[in-house]
């Protein structure tokens, strides 16, 4: 593979220049590239060390982060690296492709690549069984009956998340930015880290569930539930038919690329099986914000050091492309240089999750004007009631969502009755999303927040 005008990016000696102040709401002076936009600088020198972790997504920022490390030979298999893609299963078919189209370039370099997906399982909880939050890795062939294995994309790893926990994310939990990628990624790596060649099965040995659920309907009670039992079962019924462990997994057979590596850094660090992040286990993660995007930069700055910092302990975030200026007109142009590329609209529209609620009333009504008509792809077959069609996003809003009303809540606010994607915004929902001309989504639409995620 030859890629074009891979951005050059060589380790250099001190530390960064200080951040700018979270406050600071303006994108980066336009100023002409010095040969310091081409330097990467550890905090710390004992970073150098640590294993490094490609926090993929699958979009083309993160595919320009990928080949720039990768190229410029900042990335070593021999040290722990690896590239993660967490798959919610609610990206766009040619998300997947250019993933794997990733993916297979990467043996090149020699650095494992992995998908990996969140699941949850059964196991006991204080004598009594549950649910589990967890993870699997899985090829990069879609999930088939004859590929058992393979990623899934018609939204079940979703929906398993939201029917566990009972109901839908919004802009202020997002529960599937957190359970789908940092928490799910944060699994993995503790099994990663450890430097075995697999990871371990997971659940009880029975041969079919041991979840009763009126048993667990009283747990819901015991916790100061109060959702009445046939919503709460409806509900529920979704993720208790998802399997009930998850078995033993050989990296290999997921990775050829997969390598038994042994890094001095983790030491005296893992401790039954998996790196002890609390006992001093540390890692360094690449994450692809652009220096266009400093409002999201400096939110992961800010999660993950200095007073009150609610980020990872062991975590050590870095963003190069966001240090290096790149924004997305440079990201665009690099890749309309390659002889292949992510296959979507380059406005990022499409990208991550379909329908988000997070990408704000505009491109929502651009995704819905673009997708009104579900296609059939040649791999993937009819898109239709999946996270690319938005009737999948209305039936997830009105099976998941809280009525307030039915489910015999308190309501500080009497106005609102119903909890969906969009909060308690009783205005703009899927269904209105669905349903209605541009002129109206722009006029209720105002209200809703613009894409603001950083994961």
């Amino acid at each position: 593979m030859a890629l074009i005008d891979v951005p050059p990016l060589q380790i250099a000696d001190g530390p960064p220049a200080p951040s700018p102040s979270l406050l600071d709401k303006a994108d980066p002076p336009e100023t002409d590239a010095s040969d310091e936009t081409s330097l990467f600088r550890y905090r710390h020198p004992s970073h150098a060390e640590l294993p490094h972790i490609v926090k993929y997504s699958g979009g083309l920022s993160s595919g320009l982060l990928l080949f720039t490390l990768l190229e410029n030979g900042l990335l070593d298999a021999d040290r722990g690296d690896a590239i993660v893609f967490n798959n919610t299963s609610a990206e766009h078919p040619e998300t997947y492709l250019f993933a794997r189209r990733c993916m297979e370039e990467c043996k090149t370099y020699g650095v494992p690549f992995f998908w990996i997906e969140f699941q949850t399982y059964e196991d006991a909880r204080k004598g009594e069984y549950t649910r589990v939050p967890s993870y699997r890795l899985t090829n990069d062939q879609p999930h088939s009956i004859d590929n058992e294995d393979g990623f899934h994309w018609r939204g079940e790893v979703f929906e398993e998340l939201i029917s566990w926990s009972g109901y839908v994310p919004n802009q202020f939990s997002r529960i599937c930015t957190r359970a789908m990628k940092l928490e799910t990624t944060r699994h993995f790596l503790k099994d990663w880290l450890a430097g075995n060649d697999r990871i371990p099965r997971q659940g009880h040995y029975g041969k079919k569930s041991k979840i009763d659920i009126d048993d667990l309907y009283r747990q819901h009670q015991r916790n100061q539930g109060g959702v009445p039992k046939d919503i709460y079962r409806r509900k529920k019924a979704f993720a208790l038919k998802r399997p009930y462990f998850r078995p033993e997994q050989i990296y290999a057979d997921y990775c050829r690329n997969w390598r038994l590596f042994k890094n001095a850094a983790l030491e005296g660090k893992v401790f039954g099986g998996q790196a002890a992040f609390d006992k001093g286990a540390e890692y360094v993660a690449f994450v692809g914000l652009r220096g266009d995007e400093q409002l999201r930069v400096q939110r992961v700055k800010a999660r993950n050091a200095g007073p009150g910092a609610v980020g990872y302990k062991g975590e050590h975030v870095y963003m190069p492309l966001a240090d290096m200026r790149v924004k997305r007109a440079d990201v665009n142009d690099f890749w309309e240089k390659q002889d292949w590329r992510l296959e979507i609209p380059t406005g990022g529209q499409l990208s991550n999750c379909v329908f988000c609620y997070l990408k704000g009333a505009a491109n929502l009504k651009s995704i819905r004007n673009m997708m009104r008509e579900p296609s059939e792809t040649p791999e993937f077959g009819s898109l239709t009631d999946t996270p690319s069609d938005i009737a999948w996003w209305r039936r997830m809003e009105e099976t998941y969502g809280r009525d307030l009303i039915k489910e015999e809540r308190d309501r500080k606010n009497e106005q609102v009755e119903f909890i969906g994607f969009f909060g308690g915004n009783t205005d703009f929902s899927y269904k209105f999303l669905a349903e209605s001309v541009d002129e109206e989504i722009d006029r209720v639409g105002a209200n809703v927040l613009p894409c603001d995620c950083t994961e």
